[in-house]
């Protein structure tokens, strides 16, 4: 009876230590919100210029700690998708160096069907445009809400790189292309699929959406004028 109330006494004074923790367990963060933290998942943020870019490859808003908290919360997250570090015209445009389409220049093309110019030119596209090869830090869904691209400004050594190319005259005539055709620039897209966080929603942790970005410029040719 004795060893039974020593033991219970021990147990109420704290004597007996609980396990300690496990150090490879992590901890979900935990985000304070304020009155002044309101947010609006459709509101266009400072880096796509008052709405009119619909994605940004520079941000100085950047949330690069909350992302990186959040990854830590899920260093799994990260494995889901995979990046090709190395895109250039090399190897995503049969017959084209990523020299010659750096070299691309226009400066006598202007749009209009019936100048001469228009008509000849150096080398490059049919359908001027500008392509990068980059990293998008914010973009809208095809929601219309804008998400948080997973970037190394948040995780060094992890990029998720997308060939974005866009018209420089969507909407104008071809190069090179008689007028009588009535050909005209048109801008395409393609869905991309990207590892994203939601500012406006933290608790949703690291998923994967989906954006519309800018992918080619084609020529069209509509019909032969008589």
């Amino acid at each position: 009876m004795k060893t039974v109330m020593l033991l219970l006494c021990a147990v109420l004074a704290g004597a007996i230590a609980e396990p300690e923790a496990d150090p490879k367990v992590y901890t979900k963060p935990s985000y304070s919100k304020t009155k002044d933290d309101y947010c609006h998942p459709r509101k266009a943020p400072m880096c796509s210029k008052n709405g009119t870019l619909s994605f940004c490859l520079e941000d100085t808003e950047y949330p690069a700690k909350k992302v990186k908290s959040t990854i830590e919360y899920d260093p799994l997250a990260l494995k889901k998708y995979a990046d090709v570090i190395d895109q250039s015209a090399d190897n995503l445009v049969d017959g084209l160096t990523s020299l010659s389409e750096d070299h691309f220049d226009y400066p006598d093309y202007n749009g209009k069907a019936f100048e001469k110019s228009n008509w000849a030119g150096d080398e490059g596209y049919i359908c001027p445009s500008d392509v990068l090869y980059t990293h998008p830090l914010r973009a809208v869904n095809t929601d219309g809400e804008w998400r948080v691209i997973v970037q190394d400004i948040a995780w060094p050594g992890y990029t998720q790189t997308q060939r974005i190319e866009t018209c420089l005259f969507a909407g104008a005539s071809c190069r090179t292309i008689s007028p009588c055709y009535g050909s005209k620039c048109l801008q395409k897209y393609v869905y991309q699929r990207m590892l994203s966080f939601d500012p406006c929603d933290p608790e949703k942790g690291i998923f994967v959406d989906i954006y519309k970005l800018p992918s080619a410029c084609s020529c069209r040719v509509s019909r032969k004028l008589k």
